[in-house]
């Protein structure tokens, strides 16, 4: 039997004692290996960069917005907006969004939306509306606004003095093209709120178009009498009265004498398109005839006071008639305006000065139903001022604060101050016990 030789060790595979090596990486190998290793590690720190990035990243930052209205008398309308001014950015935002406004109205609910950041919306004129403003898009914004319309333009007062026909309104007008009532009939702008007819060949319905200071039209039915009707009528008696009409919640204010003008109380009118009767003194206007003149630019009123400011119950009916009618045609002559409604100095009357006034050129007297002590208004009756009263203040340093103090009451009363004319007077009671003031 021929004997076996054993092979070497590191040649038999699959022995537990085997002592085999494989052979190490090539060069090549090696480098492709390093080159996959450092790839994937700047992979790696590539994503995880790019991740703490987005995690990191702000929001985008919100663009500032503003919600402004603004109210239109032209067509009782308030445009809301909201604007931006962070430009390219903030146009984009708005054109992306929406924009709606609703109001609860009584039983109805008005509703409007429109695009973008711009809507108008109607509103009623002389009342507080309150809107809900929603912009919904990008970036929503809700905000509730309130507004306050002032009353419409209206008319408050018209009666013929000095052979024209004066029509008072509620507002400041703007002067506006020539207008010619009944072919012949000028109109024109006496006072911020007074506008004056030239009398008529003939009785003659028209239209008198007004437009207010800001922008809003009206138009006035109106006859203009003839110019032989165009004066106030004669009367027996001229009839004195402490009240007068009450329609539109109207107050009358009334200040006497005139012996010190007030610079305040020209501002006021001029501020707040304020009429007032000055019932003046003739003795007393003539000091200051270019004060007056203003006054009566500005829209104020001028009554009879007599010339000198006597107890005309003390005089006789021919010295009485003289009071009133000199002064009715002094005033007239300097200021242009003739009075047609006077006051007795001290209150002081009878049937006499009644009468006397008539014969002087006058149509009615007015009394007063409120004072003024001070800051402090007392009425006849001790109750707060109503519609209807006549109030009475002299032309006395201080006159301003009194008439500030006036306004105040009138305002938290919801009152209108109103021209004192003759048509004032129609349905009212004449009074019938005397008065005591000056």
């Amino acid at each position: 039997m021929r004997a076996v030789e054993p092979r070497e060790r590191g040649h038999v595979p699959g022995r537990p004692d085997a002592d085999y090596r494989y052979p190490g990486p090539t060069a090549r190998q090696y480098r492709f290996r390093r080159v996959t290793v450092i790839a994937m590690v700047l992979a790696l720190v590539e994503l995880v960069t790019l991740v703490a990035g987005c995690l990191s990243r702000p929001a985008a930052a919100l663009v500032p917005l503003h919600l402004g209205w603004a109210f239109s008398p032209v067509s009782d309308t308030v445009t809301i907006r909201v604007t931006s001014p962070a430009g390219t950015t903030g146009r984009r935002v708005l054109a992306q969004s929406q924009l709606a406004v609703s109001e609860p109205a009584g039983r109805h609910t008005g509703r409007w939306s429109a695009g973008g950041g711009t809507i108008r919306v109607p509103v009623p004129a002389g009342g507080r509306t309150t809107l809900l403003v929603r912009l919904t898009g990008p970036q929503p914004l809700t905000r509730t606004v309130t507004v306050i319309t002032p009353p419409p333009l209206r008319v408050v007062a018209s009666g013929v003095s000095s052979g024209r026909w004066l029509v008072y309104t509620s507002g400041p007008l703007r002067p506006g093209s020539p207008q010619l009532l009944c072919g012949t009939d000028k109109v024109s702008f006496v006072a911020p709120s007074q506008v004056a007819v030239t009398e008529s060949a003939r009785a003659c319905p028209a239209r008198l178009r007004l437009t207010g200071q800001d922008g809003e039209q009206l138009a006035v039915p109106l006859t203009v009498p003839a110019r032989s009707t165009a004066t106030i009528p004669a009367v027996s008696v001229a009839r004195l009265y402490c009240f007068a009409r009450s329609a539109g919640r109207a107050i009358y204010i009334t200040i006497d004498d005139g012996w010190t003008p007030s610079a305040e109380v020209l501002d006021l009118m001029h501020q707040t398109y304020l009429p007032i009767t000055a019932f003046l003194i003739a003795n007393a206007a003539r000091q200051n005839l270019s004060y007056w003149k203003a006054f009566v630019a500005a829209g104020g009123m001028i009554g009879d006071h007599t010339v000198s400011h006597p107890y005309l119950t003390r005089l006789t009916r021919r010295q009485a008639t003289a009071q009133w009618g000199q002064d009715r045609t002094l005033l007239g002559g300097w200021l242009g305006q003739t009075p047609a409604v006077g006051r007795p100095p001290y209150g002081a009357y009878d049937h006499a000065v009644e009468v006397a006034a008539a014969r002087g050129g006058l149509t009615a007297l007015a009394g007063w139903s409120a004072t003024m002590s001070g800051d402090r208004i007392e009425t006849w009756n001790g109750k707060p001022l109503s519609p209807g009263e006549i109030v009475i203040l002299h032309w006395v340093p201080g006159l301003g604060h009194q008439l500030t103090a006036l306004l105040a009451a009138i305002r938290a009363g919801h009152l209108n101050p109103t021209p004192l004319t003759p048509a004032s007077f129609a349905g009212i009671a004449p009074q019938r016990h005397t008065l005591s003031g000056d």
